[in-house]
């Protein structure tokens, strides 16, 4: 597999490579996984940082740059390490069920001698001891599907804005005057073949489908049908997670990072998780280190933010510490 000069992706990536593979195959479907790596790499295994996108489960692309938080490839070359970005299939040709089994299959593959040899050709070397979770809205929750899922396999675990709106009881805006009537998605779903997946959109052409199935409240039921009798059945929200007697956390805790200006994933959300986790796991790994980072700003407000910006760099220390030592 031959590297890709980051630049091809936008200005954020001018100093990384990216090694583009595929983790997993459903039929004739890959799914990719995009192995982010800064220019100058100092020798020896490198701490590794997991990223999952977002775009309302519905939209967007490992890749996709006006989504991409810019401090996190600022991070990785601050700290000589690895971003690996996965794909995942959206909705609705997919099921939540299905999504999760994709992050699963994910971070088995990261575990993977398939992926270490193929690293090993490029001189790269994953620490896999050294691993810290990143995602933004939708990929915040499935980030923290992973973090909850692989806590003693995790050091720390970040989040911005994750999308735990969803979770009962939702919180969720009116949308007195919607893009496009209900009934857009109702045709788009009749439409689609069973087997059909989608799980790359580097242009963001699922934008208007997401957003439309975000102002008609679609997205929970999207989400959770066909759940009830899987083995993700007690999984797909993480609030009641926090309910389950063995959870916990990474050793090094959890930041979530969120505009208070927000309107697609409401600040209470993340209120309402903190404040619940903060009681539940205080007495367990990782319960004493919870932060919740507010600041002025919208959805996605961080997606130019630098690592130089002093709000992030005082956020961030607790976590970094705990990933790198």
């Amino acid at each position: 597999m031959t590297s890709i000069p980051g630049a091809t992706f936008g200005q954020k990536f001018n100093n990384v490579n990216v090694i583009q593979l595929n983790y997993k195959t459903v039929g004739s479907h890959n799914i990719r996984a995009d192995v982010i790596i800064p220019k100058s790499l100092p020798a020896g295994p490198r701490p590794v940082i997991t990223r999952v996108h977002g775009g309302g489960l519905t939209g967007g692309d490992s890749m996709f740059s006006p989504m991409f938080s810019a401090w996190l490839p600022e991070l990785a070359e601050t700290h000589g390490a690895i971003i690996i970005s996965p794909n995942y299939r959206l909705m609705p040709e997919a099921t939540g069920v299905q999504i999760l089994e994709d992050m699963d299959d994910f971070w088995t593959w990261l575990h993977s001698d398939t992926l270490r040899d193929i690293l090993a050709s490029h001189n790269v070397e994953l620490d896999l001891d050294r691993v810290i979770t990143a995602g933004e809205s939708a990929g915040g929750l499935l980030s923290l599907y992973l973090t909850f899922t692989y806590p003693d396999q995790i050091r720390a675990a970040t989040t911005a804005y994750p999308l735990l709106s969803w979770d009962e009881p939702a919180i969720l805006l009116d949308h007195p005057n919607p893009t496009a009537p209900e009934s857009f998605i109702d045709e788009y779903i009749a439409k689609m073949q069973p087997g059909e997946y989608v799980s790359a959109d580097i242009d963001y052409q699922r934008g208007h489908l997401s957003s439309v199935i975000h102002q008609h409240k679609r997205g929970p039921a999207l989400y959770t049908r066909d759940s009830e009798n899987t083995a993700y059945a007690d999984t797909m929200f993480q609030l009641p997670r926090l309910d389950h007697p063995d959870v916990k956390l990474p050793p090094g805790g959890l930041l979530i990072i969120h505009g208070v200006e927000d309107r697609a994933v409401l600040v209470e959300a993340s209120h309402r998780f903190v404040d619940k986790a903060r009681k539940a796991l205080k007495s367990k790994q990782g319960g004493d280190k919870i932060s919740l980072c507010l600041r002025p700003g919208a959805h996605g407000f961080d997606v130019n933010s630098s690592l130089k910006e002093q709000w992030l760099t005082d956020a961030l220390a607790p976590v970094l510490k705990d990933w790198l030592e």
